[in-house]
């Protein structure tokens, strides 16, 4: 009996002591996801002087695709989702926007994308009277220098849940962005209940999830702002 038991508890060790080492390996992947947008993200602002916005005709990650590693001949200008199969050669850079701890289920027609945006930051689609930039076009993107305490200003957060023609799946969107605290509900169970956050300086940080209004709060950086 004794000897059973003492089995079980090392199997059940053993079994935490996997999971654990499980995330880790999944944050460590998940972080480097979020560095490499970043790359795309400066890229992109060497060429325009300012981060992707709406008004570009295209979502914010098909705007960086091109600096990610994809040398394709077709336009990526759109909001609609870049199937598998019209796309098969995103593989590899779509690898770049999925985190392995998203397990929000998609069609398999698509691919993921577990990343969105902060408008209120980039000014992707927020501009003059709500968390934006007052005295910026509307649904322009903003030159990072303008960015207030870019360390502290949050650029790309997760994002695993909702419609797939708007704002989880590669290439799609018609506002391709969130500006709560991280993933709602179930889709919360990633990480240990924590989200991994690109900040405007291109570092990454492990974050717990919290509400949209003290999210804001503390990593916002437009020149006005609400947390209604």
């Amino acid at each position: 009996m004794v000897v059973i038991v003492i089995v079980v508890v090392l199997a059940t060790i053993g079994f935490i002591g996997a999971n654990r080492a499980k995330e880790s390996a999944t944050k460590a992947t998940c972080s480097s996801n979020l560095r490499q947008i970043g790359l795309g993200l400066a890229a992109h602002q060497a060429d325009f002087r300012r981060y992707p916005g709406k008004n570009d005709g295209q979502t914010w990650d098909r705007a960086i695709i091109p600096y990610l590693g994809y040398e394709g001949p077709k336009d990526l200008k759109g909001s609609g989702p870049l199937t598998k199969e019209k796309w098969p050669e995103l593989d590899r850079v779509a690898e770049l926007f999925a985190c392995a701890s998203d397990r929000y289920e998609r069609s398999g027609k698509n691919y993921a994308r577990s990343y969105a945006i902060v408008p209120w930051t980039t000014n992707w689609s927020n501009g003059t009277s709500f968390r934006g930039w007052k005295d910026r076009p509307f649904n322009t993107g903003v030159p990072m220098s303008i960015v207030r305490r870019p360390a502290n200003a949050a650029v790309v957060v997760e994002w695993h849940s909702g419609n797939e023609g708007i704002e989880n799946v590669l290439g799609a969107g018609s506002h391709a962005y969130h500006d709560l605290g991280g993933p709602t509900g179930s889709d919360r169970d990633v990480h240990r209940q924590n989200q991994i956050v690109l900040f405007a300086d291109g570092h990454t940080e492990v974050l717990p999830m919290m509400s949209s209004q003290d999210f804001i709060k503390k990593y916002w950086a437009g020149s006005i702002g609400s947390t209604n």
